[in-house]
């Protein structure tokens, strides 16, 4: 290991860089339960990674994001290109090094995985490397999330949903299929999976101040989750300069997991290091080297000439 240890404290530079093949820790900032990098490519470019709680690992998929979700740091400088599985591993490679402990990843840093062509192959290389691996996704392609729960060997995946209508969907995640299409796949899909399978699909709902938070907003997202028989992820939302975004208060987010605990879901709030500001929702950041790609049509939405 080369690079420097950084204080818990701060943002600091590594003297001299802690590198893997196409990928170098250039920065750290550590708080009490994370530690969070910058990437630096071979191109240039710069991507994200997290360390929560010392063992598991939140990895980048892309240079920037097509979803663009108004809440998220990730996207905001739109997307430039997704990354190579050479450089997935890298990236595992330059954090395992100052992180042997590592034993999880989850791909849920910048990107949305479903467009990273090469995600599957990481998740494939980490089961051979004895790491169990997870991914957040805002689900499409639809195609491709079928594939994904029922033949790629992931120990998770989250989905992005933030919303019960279809209206608020498509204000909160813009490029991501409609929740009628995203759903109906989910209940064709659901029971061919084994009950183990089942036990590791949830449903993420991220808390936004004057979004999402009304009752009967949740109350349309709960009967979405009850016909599907998921765990629901209840997020409490970080700030983040690139959007007005704001959280609710502590009273109502507690309120929204009362009433959707209510409904007879299974609900899980933010952990410790979640909330931590620096590995929260939507709070990780790329840096492009060239020119940004062309977002993706809305799935289900018409295609303007």
């Amino acid at each position: 290991m080369c690079g420097a240890h950084v204080a818990r404290a701060g943002s600091l530079p590594y003297q001299h860089g802690v590198s893997a093949p196409l990928a170098t820790l250039i920065e750290e900032r550590a708080g009490h339960y994370n530690r969070r990098f910058v990437v630096r490519l071979a191109d240039g470019a710069s991507v994200e990674a997290v360390l929560y709680r010392g063992d598991t690992l939140c990895v980048s998929t892309q240079v920037g994001c097509a979803v663009g979700c108004p809440f998220c740091a990730s996207g905001a400088n739109g997307l430039t290109r997704p990354l190579r599985f050479e450089e997935l591993r890298a990236q595992v490679q330059a954090v395992r090094a100052v992180a042997p402990e590592l034993v999880r990843l989850t791909l849920s840093g910048v990107g949305e995985p479903l467009h990273c062509p090469d995600a599957a192959a990481l998740v494939r290389w980490a089961l051979d490397e004895r790491l169990r691996a997870t991914l957040t996704t805002s689900g499409g392609p639809l195609p491709k999330l079928r594939a994904w729960l029922l033949e790629v060997p992931h120990n998770g995946i989250t989905l992005s949903v933030h919303a019960g209508t279809e209206a608020t969907r498509a204000r909160l995640v813009p490029h991501a299929p409609p929740l009628d299409a995203l759903f109906a796949t989910l209940a064709d899909v659901v029971p061919l999976l084994s009950a183990r399978r089942r036990k590791k699909l949830a449903l993420a709902y991220l808390m936004i101040d004057g979004e999402n938070d009304r009752d009967d907003e949740l109350d349309a997202f709960a009967d979405r989750v009850l016909a599907i028989g998921a765990a629901v992820h209840l997020y409490a939302y970080n700030p983040v300069p690139t959007s007005a975004a704001r959280p609710v208060s502590r009273a109502r987010y507690e309120a929204a997991y009362e009433r959707l605990a209510n409904r007879g879901l299974r609900v899980r709030m933010s952990s410790k290091a979640r909330v931590e500001a620096n590995g929260g929702c939507g709070t990780l950041v790329a840096l492009r080297a060239g020119p940004p790609a062309p977002r993706p049509a809305r799935e289900g939405a018409p295609v303007r000439s």
